[in-house]
């Protein structure tokens, strides 16, 4: 019998039937709950992805989208107060863009007028004989620039060619190489399958009758390996600080830095409007010179138009206040919030049954241990039901043979 009881520990046994069902019901519900979230956060927002490998753009629908993982908007938002030649300038350019003159938000823009004159106010204007002398005015332009699901991130790095230009894999520029394609392999084994594989390892190991070093020892590699998905959610909060960008500055600030590369952005400009060089059986000297005197030219022409606009529309006097900002945000992270909560929830479940198998392997080891005192190495005989009192006979045995001894 004492035999039996040192086997017990290596019996196989079922978790889910030792802690009862309340128990059971709350670990199935939490990794089933843990797989609904993976798979919202893998699967949903595909349709809306973009651009495409084709190079098409996103629509203007997508920024009102919020189911996908990661969505990157750019924004530009321009305000300027200007004067003079600028203020004249600015009124000719909306009125032929968009149809207005110092609009202030309720006009009605003819048809194919550009986005941005729809968001393009003015709350001070100055006209004199029909030409604007001054304005106050202020626009906003949001861009989405890509809409990305889980499986639009696999797709693109399983099929983008090595070059750039290879869009389609017909062009004459695709080299047939593959870089993504290992990180693509690596993103679905450990981001798609392994999830799932380990809460379903892991209720398995829940339900089945095993024994408690096999139970133990598994649940001891789900909780090792189960702790790399949080790297999922360490890149995704890097990204959500890395792609959420704000840079604030003026027009006239803006002015500046180009002023300050001038003579570069002439001489780049002036090379290329340069007609093609010379084939090598051209020896009219006199057309060389000329080229030569044309590119010149055309960099002292450069120069001067950047002097002029200093001096008149992009002066302090005719701008003497602007402000532009453009942002590079993240929007519609349904999908990544999704998928972190199933990250916390898949390891909290795993942390719950572990904690439940230690309990229930400390209760067995306690109920099975031999007791103490002077009954210590002997047992109860069978259908004795007062052990205590068996265990005091034992002792008080003792002590008489002691005596007799003596």
């Amino acid at each position: 019998r004492g035999l039996e009881r040192a086997m017990s520990d290596h019996r196989a046994r079922s978790l889910a039937a030792a802690v009862g069902l309340r128990t059971s019901l709350l670990i199935s519900t939490l990794a089933l709950t843990a797989h609904a979230l993976f798979l919202y956060g893998q699967l949903v927002g595909r349709e809306d992805d973009c651009p495409g490998f084709n190079n098409t753009g996103c629509d203007a629908s997508v920024a009102d989208k919020s189911d996908s993982m990661m969505e990157i908007d750019l924004s530009a938002s321009l305000g300027y107060h200007a004067h003079g030649l600028l203020a004249a300038a600015a009124g000719a350019l909306e009125a032929s863009a968009c149809g207005t003159d110092c609009p202030f938000g309720d006009e009605t823009l003819p048809p194919g007028a550009p986005p941005a004159c729809a968001t393009l106010e003015c709350d001070a204007c100055t006209i004199v004989a029909g030409v604007a002398a001054e304005q106050r005015c202020a626009g906003k332009l949001e861009v989405p620039v890509a809409h990305m699901s889980y499986l639009y991130a696999v797709t693109q790095l399983w099929g983008q060619d090595l070059s750039p230009a290879c869009q389609t894999g017909t062009e004459p520029e695709c080299t047939h190489i593959y870089p993504g394609r290992p990180a693509a392999a690596t993103l679905v084994v450990f981001s798609f399958i392994w999830p799932h594989l380990k809460l379903l390892l892991l209720q398995l190991f829940f339900y089945l009758p095993l024994r408690p070093a096999a139970r133990r020892n598994g649940n001891y590699w789900l909780a090792f390996f189960g702790k790399w998905t949080l790297a999922d959610v360490l890149v995704m909060t890097c990204l959500l600080g890395l792609l959420n960008i704000n840079a604030h500055s003026s027009i006239g600030d803006v002015w500046s830095s180009v002023r300050a590369q001038q003579p570069q952005l002439c001489n780049a400009l002036c090379d290329a409007l340069a007609p093609p060089p010379a084939s090598p059986g051209f020896d009219n000297a006199a057309a060389v010179l000329d080229a030569a005197g044309n590119g010149a030219n055309c960099t002292r022409l450069c120069a001067g138009v950047a002097e002029l606009l200093s001096a008149t529309l992009l002066s302090p006097e005719e701008l003497p206040d602007s402000s532009l900002v453009v942002a590079l945000r993240l929007r519609g992270l349904t999908c990544m919030y999704a998928f972190c909560l199933a990250v916390v929830l898949s390891l909290s479940t795993s942390v719950l049954a572990d904690s439940i198998d230690d309990h229930e392997r400390h209760v067995s080891a306690g109920q099975q241990s031999p007791p103490a005192g002077p009954c210590a190495g002997s047992l109860a005989p069978a259908g004795r039901a007062d052990a205590a009192q068996h265990c005091q006979e034992q002792g008080q045995q003792g002590q008489q043979g002691q005596q007799g001894q003596q």
